[in-house]
């Protein structure tokens, strides 16, 4: 073997390690610790979500050398309402970090709030309680029976509910008097029954078929005038209108 053959095979044997020496050291100088984290969030709230704050504290001090950048991508971009992540080490010791937030169609809450969930991917995942209030100023919230809820967390979002969800989402900015919406699958149909209560009317429409935002919002101003001379108000019990494909029926 020739002597520039001998020295190369020497340069490969000593440059991984002379690569591995250099990173410890670089590791090991303070002025490349993390002090800095400059986060924009796209989409979505455009607000950074809680658990991604907690995230990044806890990697204040940290050498930015030993941080594995596709490592935390991974790793956050497992947190509800995420959907993609860029980070960016920035000498000496900042960290810059893009987030995408998810465009997700609901919010969906269990029957008692007991717990609140982000339809991501036509799945249900658990939403921190410090992030609910900011996807419910941007979303439509939907409520539904706590059994219903955890068999979408486990099966995914089923056709009827995927139904709901467009209608809810097509209401929005069609009429102020809609100020809850419940669905519950549990009913003799395929679809379920879907209710909108109209709490200021003291009234609940029942959507008992899949039916166009152009029906509810007519089947909204017919509540109003059928309102008008009941004296609604004075009841405990909000009364009812069932919606169909054909047409408004008073219960």
């Amino acid at each position: 073997m020739s002597r520039m053959g001998v020295k190369v095979k020497l340069a490969l044997l000593i440059l991984p390690f002379a690569l591995f020496l250099g990173l410890l050291l670089l590791r090991s100088i303070p002025a490349f610790n993390l002090q800095t984290v400059q986060i924009t969030v796209e989409g979505g709230t455009e607000e950074v979500p809680y658990e991604a704050k907690q995230y990044f504290a806890s990697l204040a001090g940290t050498s930015l050398f030993s941080i594995n950048l596709a490592a935390r991508i991974q790793e956050l971009e497992t947190i509800t309402g995420i959907q993609q992540v860029k980070l960016v080490r920035k000498l000496p010791s900042s960290l810059l970090v893009t987030l995408r937030l998810s465009d997700a169609p609901a919010v969906i809450v269990e029957e008692g709030g007991s717990q609140v969930y982000l339809v991501e991917d036509l799945h249900l995942k658990a939403l921190h309680s410090d992030d609910v209030a900011a996807w419910q100023r941007v979303l439509v919230t939907i409520e539904v029976p706590p059994s219903y809820a955890r068999m979408m967390v486990r099966y995914g979002v089923d056709d009827s509910f995927l139904q709901v969800m467009e209608l809810a989402k097509s209401l929005e900015g069609k009429t102020t008097l809609i100020t809850t919406i419940k669905y519950d699958n549990n009913s003799s149909n395929s679809f379920g029954k879907m209710v909108l209560e109209l709490s200021s009317l003291n009234a609940q429409i029942w959507v008992r078929e899949p039916v166009g935002a152009a029906q509810v919002s007519a089947a909204v101003l017919l509540v109003q005038e059928d309102q008008k001379d009941a004296l609604s108000f004075l009841s405990s019990q909000a009364r009812r209108y069932d919606l169909y494909r054909e047409g408004l029926v008073r219960r």
